[in-house]
């Protein structure tokens, strides 16, 4: 029998100071940013050249590989903002793995739920053979903890253990609730790995759109949605990552500190989204989220489209 690889733990709260399962043509300044949490009083303006550099990556982009690009970067301090092809639908693949972390932190919080506790494998779940490390090295223990299994969703977007969390949830019902709930009423989700990051008769099912999910994540991670530790521990799963050290982070200064959750299709479809800031301790941060759909890119276009992304980040802290 293999132990759970975070347990035991005494209460939830605990969590946020143990070691964490070892297994982020359009472009337009966007107020609607400060409406939505931004604490500036007055937003600065950005350069024309930020504004032309994300629409010349776009654009080399989508003529190079004949797809679509999505891209919301904003500061919520100030407010600046950035956006192409901000409000268009994309699927989010794996991305939407930080959100079901979170509603199972919001659960807890609610005292609805423990991390502690733990969920059987079932023999159904490993019937697919797709990604799912942590849930493989860990099948002969026979289950789970709630704190692994969201560990192993967004740390190594493992989906066996992101099917489980859905299972526990409700389901993807459940979980688009959860993001009505919390204020975003775009993003949905309306199937299990591996499904939805497959076309669907409704085009809409299984999507978000850069705009909303960047608001969804500065909500997470920085508003008041989930209690503080639960929050912090969010953040620390995404700092802990091990997926996106070729996309947004990338192209982000090496001494900032960020976190992320990627997603992809294997084909036509990369996604991240990410936080990041100069320092742990910093006044200022950038959230990021994009998207690609369609066409024919290939690996090397999408690491460079999302490090070119990630560069422009510090632009926005003024």
């Amino acid at each position: 029998m293999r132990p759970d690889p975070v347990a035991p733990l005494a209460r939830r709260r605990l969590l946020v100071g143990l070691p964490l399962l070892g297994i982020a043509a359009r472009s337009v300044l966007s107020h609607k940013a400060m409406a939505q949490g931004a604490l500036t009083q007055s937003a600065p303006v950005l350069s024309p050249a930020t504004h032309q550099a994300l629409s010349d990556i776009a654009t080399r982009y989508e003529k190079i590989s004949g797809g679509r690009l999505g891209v919301h970067i904003f500061c919520p301090e100030n407010g600046t903002a950035l956006s192409w092809r901000g409000e268009e639908r994309f699927r989010m693949c794996s991305s939407f793995k930080a959100s079901l972390a979170a509603c199972v932190l919001a659960r807890c919080d609610r005292d609805e739920d423990d991390l502690t506790r733990r969920i059987a494998f079932r023999e159904s779940d490993f019937k697919e053979p797709f990604w799912a490390p942590v849930a493989a090295r860990n099948r002969d223990a026979g289950s789970l903890s709630l704190a692994a299994l969201c560990a192993g969703a967004v740390t190594m977007s493992d989906n066996i253990c992101a099917n489980m969390l859905l299972r526990h949830i409700g389901g993807p019902a459940a979980l688009t609730r959860f993001w009505r709930d919390s204020g975003d009423e775009i993003t949905r989700l309306d199937a299990y790995e591996p499904e939805l990051n497959r076309p669907s008769a409704n085009p809409d099912d299984n999507t978000t759109s850069p705009v909303a999910m960047a608001r969804t994540l500065h909500r997470l991670i920085h508003g008041t949605l989930l209690h503080p530790n639960s929050a912090a521990l969010l953040r620390s799963w995404m700092i802990n990552c091990t997926t996106g050290t070729q996309r947004l982070r990338a192209g982000l200064p090496p001494h900032w500190v960020a976190g992320d959750k990627t997603g992809n299709n294997g084909k036509d479809i990369a996604a991240d989204i990410a936080f990041a800031s100069p320092d742990k301790n910093a006044g200022k941060s950038v959230i990021i989220a994009t998207y690609t759909a369609g066409g024919t890119p290939d690996e090397t276009q999408f690491r460079r489209v999302f490090h070119d992304i990630g560069a422009l980040a510090p632009a926005l802290l003024g």
